[in-house]
């Protein structure tokens, strides 16, 4: 998937020489900054916001690389320490390990990726710019539950998970997620046959159909790269 070799890519850019809770609400907000790796400036945003229980929550965007609103798997604050934590399709954990100004108005840190550090800052820039997840039209019964997959990228096998529901006020979602990521909402369109999934979140998209006893849906996802064939099968009980 794109953002599976977006990041592997962002990793390439650090060089062997690194080798080597509070209330939500006053990190709450859009943040724009930048990740300063060796070779180039990366611009970043993210979004932090508290859920109705109160957790912390948000989004991490890198615009040039047209990653918009990845759920962050982890979010938190201890005074003024600042915790995010990003996981992607890949293995590990990047975190935004920082401090937040006096101010409240800028956060300064390391970036970490294993045993990777370089510095980033982030400034506030207004509230918090979370998109909530699309609705399309119901889908036919057949295409709704859980699914599961697997999809071949560098030379990794990683799980591929589909969730399609559909919803009393007749409209349906959708997710997946690839190798234990956080779920990335996607749009819904079926028509005659031929099942559409597309990302607000990465330019990924999914084209496929339902088999005949309903036991799968076969199809390729594309990122812009190199087309990645996918099976679905229906998990059990879903």
């Amino acid at each position: 998937m794109l953002v599976l070799r977006r990041a592997l890519a962002l990793t390439a850019l650090l060089p062997a020489a690194f080798a080597g809770a509070a209330p939500a609400a006053p990190l709450a907000g859009h943040w724009e900054g930048a990740i300063q790796t060796p070779g180039e400036e990366i611009v970043v945003a993210v979004d932090l916001a508290p859920d109705a229980g109160g957790k912390l929550g948000g989004t991490f965007s890198i615009p040039s690389q047209r990653l918009n609103g990845f759920p962050l798997w982890s979010a938190s604050t201890d005074g003024t320490a600042v915790k995010l934590e990003i996981k992607l399709a890949d293995p590990g954990i990047r975190t935004f390990d920082g401090r937040m100004s006096a101010d409240g108005l800028s956060i300064e840190g390391q970036f970490l990726i294993n045993v990777y550090a370089v510095p980033f800052s982030l400034k506030r820039n207004g509230d918090a710019r979370i998109a909530p997840p699309p609705k399309s039209a119901a889908i036919d019964a057949k295409l709704a539950g859980a699914w599961r997959g697997s999809l071949d990228v560098a030379g990794q096998s990683l799980p591929f998970t589909l969730t399609l529901t559909n919803h009393a006020d007749r409209t349906a979602t959708g997710a997946w997620s690839a190798g234990g990521a956080p779920a990335i909402p996607v749009a819904i369109s079926y028509d005659n046959g031929t099942l559409t999934l597309t990302s607000p979140v990465s330019p990924d998209s999914f084209t496929g159909s339902l088999s005949a006893d309903g036991a799968q849906i076969s199809g390729t996802l594309n990122d812009g790269a190199k087309p990645l064939p996918v099976v679905f099968t229906r998990a059990s009980g879903g």
